[in-house]
């Protein structure tokens, strides 16, 4: 069976609850599954770094959350999060990587978003994995 690693942040846990049952009903027939918890979206692609080099996994799929403040802190948070998901996409070019890092303006948006987000995100990283192992 193929693995797959799921690395999310701390921060929303009520709703990172949701993305994490989402995730795991839909691969848990297909996939044996690892769960990561990062402290926040910045150590996301590290953290997930760190177990590649350990173990074979078919895939990573990351989830989180970032809501904007009042500061530039939610620019510099979700661009660097997402560059450096896309580096060690590059860097690990055999294995499948799907971003779920939601990027919102309030929890209303968050609300609306976080089921159909996830399910897509979950089936594109399968659709992803299989087409990277043919």
């Amino acid at each position: 069976m193929s693995k797959i690693l799921i690395v999310c942040t701390s921060w929303y846990e009520d709703h990172l609850k949701k993305m994490i049952q989402i995730s795991k009903t839909s691969f848990e027939s297909e996939y044996d599954v690892q769960f990561l918890t990062a402290p926040g979206a910045i150590e996301l692609a590290a953290l997930a770094k760190n177990s590649l080099s350990k173990e074979n996994f078919s895939g990573v799929l990351f989830l989180g959350i970032i809501i904007r403040g009042e500061t530039s802190h939610y620019d510099l948070v979700s661009q660097e999060t997402f560059r450096s998901i896309g580096n060690l996409a590059l860097e690990y070019p055999d294995k499948a990587f799907i971003n779920n890092v939601i990027c919102i303006e309030n929890e209303t948006q968050l609300v609306e978003r976080i089921e159909k987000n996830t399910l897509n995100n979950c089936n594109a990283l399968k659709s992803l994995i299989h087409e990277k192992s043919c």
